[in-house]
This record gives C-alpha cells, structure tokens and sequence, in this order.
C-alpha cells in the first residue's frame, strides 16, 4: 500500500447496497429466504354518505289459537294488534298496545293461568325516528313454555310510558336503562335516575337517532366488523 493511501474496511452486510450499518431492504431480504412478502396494510374506506334507515318487515298475523287470543280474553276492551317475530327458535308472538294499557295488559300476561308468563326477561328501547320510540317488554313462561313481545310506542314529544316496576321488580334497572338511552319517561317508578350516564347528564340519549354521534358509531362498527379476522389466514 502507498505511502499516504487509507485502509478502507470491507463493507459489512448490507451496507453495499444502502446506508452503512443498515440492515437489506424488507423485499431484498424476504426475496432471499423465500418467504412471502408481508401484504400492504389495506387502506380505511371511505366513509360512506348516510342511508335511509330501512323499514319494518311486513307484518303477518299470528295463526289461529296463538297467544295473543289468550291474552285478548284476560284483558277484554283493550285494543291490540299482534303479529309474528323472529325468535331464538322459530317464530314467536308480538302484540302492541297503547302506553295507558300497558301496566293491565302486563299484569294479566302474568296473573292470568292460562298465560303464567312470570318472567319478564328484558325491556328496550327503539328509536323508529319518525315513527316514534319504542318500549319492548320480553316476556316468558317457566310454567307453559310460552313467550311474549309486549310493544308500544310514543311520540319524541311526549315520551312517557306507565312504569311497570310495581308489577315486574326486574323492569326497575330496565327502566332507568331506556331513560338513560332514548330519553323515554317511565311515569310511577319508584327511583327514575340516571343508571349508566352521570347523575348531571339527563338531555342526552346515546341510543336515539338524533344523537350527533350515532352516525359516528354506526360507521365505526361497520368498520369494525369488515376487519374482523383479517391477519389470521
């Protein structure tokens, strides 16, 4: 070697083709292992523009001899429209009411022998939007096997239905739940406070069609769902 010429080092892996010290290139270093390449990260859809919320299912009435017959006799004069659900097993019975007859109608569903539909399983809330709110009483029977869907429904101006926390200990928490979510008014409970918002939060409903966050929530889920399972293959 020259007098005055410097000793170079040989380079180290990688470093011939990019930065010293740097490692190969994601590509260069699967292309020489054989694996796959990892795939690009899928980019977020678009959100897409709002839809027009879809209508109820058409209707079809119950046959003949089904619950809702039964249940007309126990409370006689009370109007009633029936007409078939989807259930966990079949099809089963709904029947609507107006908000006045819903504490009778309850109260014969569960003194009544030929119903015994003791359990109240669940009460909630739907937002229709134009068509008004909704309350939806989940009803069943140890004794007969037999269920119900109790439903009625009120304006956003006047949402008050009858409480039936005296007939149905179990529709108390249910109650203060619906208030919580969709605003509606359970007249006669004994303790209608806040049971899942603060105590100071009584003028916003998370679950009503109104609430400037829904559409938010709404797209967030659909995302959500999409990409489940991606990464697993």
């Amino acid at each position: 070697m020259a007098e005055g010429e410097e000793q170079q080092a040989a380079p180290a892996p990688g470093e011939a083709d990019g930065a010293p010290g740097s490692p190969p290139p994601p590509a260069a270093s699967a292309a020489a292992s054989g694996a796959t390449p990892p795939k690009p990260a899928a980019a977020k859809p678009p959100r897409p523009a709002r839809e027009a919320e879809p209508k109820e299912a058409p209707r079809v009435a119950p046959p003949p001899g089904s619950i809702n017959e039964t249940l007309a006799a126990a409370v006689p004069g009370v109007a009633m429209r029936a007409y078939l659900v989807p259930a966990l097993a079949g099809e089963s019975v709904a029947v609507e009411v107006a908000p006045a007859d819903v504490p009778a109608v309850m109260t014969a569903a569960r003194d009544d022998p030929r119903l015994a539909l003791t359990y109240l399983r669940c009460l909630s809330g739907v937002d229709w939007q134009d068509e008004g709110l909704e309350v939806v009483y989940h009803l069943a029977s140890f004794d007969t096997g037999q269920q119900l869907t109790l439903k009625t429904r009120v304006t956003y101006a006047d949402p008050v239905v009858p409480s039936v926390a005296s007939i149905f200990p179990a529709a108390d928490w249910h109650e203060r739940e619906a208030r919580d979510m969709f605003g509606i008014v359970f007249e006669g409970h004994p303790n209608l406070v806040p049971i899942l918002l603060p105590d100071d939060m009584t003028d916003h409903f998370p679950l009503r069609k109104d609430n400037p966050l829904q559409e938010i929530d709404e797209w967030q889920g659909e995302n959500l769902r999409e990409g489940a399972g991606e990464g697993d293959e």
